[in-house]
């Protein structure tokens, strides 16, 4: 028993480095990775290079605006707009794009009438659906008391 425990002790505890620095080991895990790194030149140095690069990361600046001015800049009256706009024309191209199917489908003379029938009311029923459910969030929408709260 006495060497398995000599043996555990000189593996090397480079896959824990990172949970120690995390603090997400088990007592039992975190003072095994102190007592290893306290007598293991190469595992303290890369615990020192990954407390050296979480430090580095958690200074680095992401991006030159801050929270408050990413906000302001998606209310400004260009960027909703352009988007009001951009989705004006999504829209409207796939209202195109389901006319011409809906027309060529009827117009169809190789389909039966039945099947006609019966593909129209599964598409029929899908429409229904959307519209049920874009009806509900709309009126959610208007009614709802936590869409002004800001995580």
């Amino acid at each position: 028993m006495m060497v398995s425990n000599a043996r555990n002790i000189d593996e090397h505890v480079g896959a824990l480095l990172s949970g120690f620095i995390d603090g997400e080991l088990t007592q039992q895990e975190r003072q095994r990775v102190q007592v290893h790194c306290d007598a293991c030149a190469d595992c303290s140095r890369q615990l020192e290079e990954l407390r050296n690069l979480r430090a580095q990361v958690g200074q680095a600046r992401l991006s030159e605006y801050g929270e408050d001015r990413w906000r302001e800049t998606m209310h400004e009256t260009t960027v909703r707009t352009s988007r009001s706009l951009g989705w004006l024309l999504f829209i409207g191209g796939l209202l195109a794009v389901g006319a011409i199917g809906v027309y060529e489908f009827v117009t169809d003379p190789a389909l039966e009438t039945h099947m006609k029938l019966i593909i129209g009311a599964i598409y029929g029923g899908l429409v229904v659906l959307f519209v049920s459910v874009l009806r509900q969030r709309l009126i959610e929408r208007k009614t709802d008391k936590y869409k002004d709260v800001e995580i």
